[in-house]
């Protein structure tokens, strides 16, 4: 599979939009997608062929670069592609102090994905996650990577 990778712009909300409404449980709206765009947040996105499979949004606050979204079509998991995003975000926040993200206590799948990466977990945030019709609410696993010595 040929995948391509780049640094996401206004013209891919729509579909990151669509994507993200497919996979997260608590997907932004188009609004709110395009004004983060619009204040300066970074989209790191991955296409086949005219397709969005994936996208990682992050927001810079002073040295700190805060993973807001990591969305992967569920047909495509476990092929490389979210590690690629995450090594262009890690690549691209050089200068940085530390990336921090915040993952459901529930999820083991995502938290190994991000140990794998090199994050470690730093804290919890009980009652993070909005209860859903399916699940109760969930307190959330702070996660960091440090980019500086």
């Amino acid at each position: 599979m040929a995948f391509s990778y780049r640094f996401g712009n206004i013209d891919d909300i729509e579909a990151v939009f669509r994507l993200s409404r497919t996979v997260l449980n608590e997907a932004w709206s188009k609004d709110v997608m395009l004004q983060s765009l619009q204040v300066g947040y970074n989209l790191f996105v991955c296409y086949q062929g005219e397709t969005l499979i994936a996208y990682v949004l992050s927001q810079d606050v002073l040295l700190e670069t805060q993973i807001m979204q990591v969305c992967v079509h569920q047909d495509f998991r476990r092929l490389g592609v979210a590690n690629k995003l995450m090594n262009m975000l890690i690549a691209a926040k050089q200068g940085m102090e530390v990336l921090m993200l915040e993952v459901r206590a529930s999820n083991a799948v995502a938290q190994s994905f991000y140990h794998h990466l090199g994050f470690t977990n730093v804290g919890q945030r009980p009652n993070y996650y909005a209860a859903t019709s399916s699940k109760p609410r969930e307190d959330a696993v702070v996660m960091a990577y440090p980019l500086s010595a």
